[in-house]
């Protein structure tokens, strides 16, 4: 099967539909979101409706966490939590309560999908995978071979063998059969990447083969921009789409 994963579309519906339909162009027989579907960006019920209507398996992100958790405070930085203040306000009842039967995690075609780490899976914590160290922990609980993860917003792959962790960026390639290893995947961000590379970023994997292969999609940066603006929210979540950082 030729799985389409992508993650962290953070409101942001111009580039949730270009990458999308990259994904489609290629082939893929189902898409799996590893989480943060609101969040920052200005279209939160458009990229919902989306998500709902493409049927695209979802998991629950800390930004779908908190925009669920009303009369709550958060340890995050403030133009994030004016975001979900503003969301809680705007959107309908019915889609928050809907991100509310997110799960923390799931599995697929024997693939696990989380947001931040398996650490991570009872909207307490959310661990940043970001170091050998925290992907270690999140190896003590993987149980199958491959793992696909968001959060960072950074496509990078974690290889675990013989107790040691490796780190390399993600790009196209053939992973091969990883007799006794595991390997922890992450696609990148739809709507907000911070790898220096402002293309809404996704991944397509053989689930037969082990291929995976990088998508990056160019979309309308600018009226992503103008929507985040006319909304009232901080400007410096509208900037660094253009830097992708």
């Amino acid at each position: 099967m030729l799985l389409g994963i992508m993650g962290d579309i953070h409101g942001n519906i111009e580039a949730l539909v270009a990458c999308y339909e990259a994904i489609k162009d290629a082939g893929c027989d189902r898409v799996v979101c590893t989480g943060d579907i609101v969040g920052y960006g200005a279209s939160p019920k458009e990229c919902i409706d989306f998500v709902r209507d493409k049927k695209i398996a979802s998991i629950r992100g800390n930004h779908d966490h908190y925009t669920t958790q009303h009369d709550s405070d958060w340890d995050i930085q403030p133009a994030a939590k004016k975001v979900i203040l503003w969301m809680q306000h705007t959107l309908p009842k019915e889609q928050i309560a809907w991100l509310d039967t997110l799960p923390y995690c799931m599995e697929v075609e024997g693939i696990q999908f989380v947001h931040s780490s398996l650490e991570s899976v009872d909207g307490k914590s959310w661990t940043y995978i970001l170091s050998a160290q925290s992907a270690l922990f999140h190896f003590f609980l993987q149980s199958s071979k491959f793992c696909f993860y968001g959060h960072t917003h950074i496509p990078l792959i974690y290889t675990l063998k013989h107790g040691n962790v490796s780190i390399e960026l993600l790009t196209s390639r053939k992973l091969g059969n990883f007799k006794g290893e595991k390997c922890l995947l992450n696609p990148g961000s739809v709507g907000q990447p911070r790898d220096f590379d402002s293309r809404a970023a996704a991944v397509v994997f053989d689930t037969k083969s082990h291929e995976l292969h990088s998508i990056r999609a160019k979309y309308n940066i600018e009226h992503a921009q103008l929507k985040i603006l006319a909304a009232g929210l901080p400007r410096q979540i509208a900037e660094r789409l253009s830097s992708g950082q």
